[in-house]
């Protein structure tokens, strides 16, 4: 399955790259399957990202995004979490003097 915004550009990508998948579109931010979470990972991504200036190779990309995807999923606050980290909320108890230190970029 695959789930975006309303964006027409989509449909034909999405028939090319991924004939036998299920293509959802959705245009309001309330149905229960959008794309929100993704957008927003996106855009923190953006963000991180545009002060590395770019990948040298695949594998430096490969490195900067698995650091990023560490970074998001450990020691990112979340305010759909309280502001607290997903580490966190799985039951890690860290001192911000630790994730300090972790401080990966």
């Amino acid at each position: 399955m695959i789930i975006t915004d309303n964006w027409n550009s989509y449909n034909q990508a999405t028939a090319l790259n991924y004939p036998n998948s299920v293509h959802h579109k959705y245009s309001a931010f309330s149905d229960d399957l959008n794309n929100n979470f993704i957008e927003s990972f996106n855009k923190t991504f953006k963000v991180w990202y545009k002060t590395k200036k770019s990948f040298k190779n695949f594998e430096s990309a490969v490195a900067l995004i698995t650091t990023f995807i560490y970074h998001y999923n450990f020691l990112h606050e979340h305010s759909s979490l309280n502001n607290l980290t997903p580490a966190m909320i799985a039951g890690a108890n860290y001192s911000a003097k630790d994730i300090k230190n972790w401080r990966l970029f």
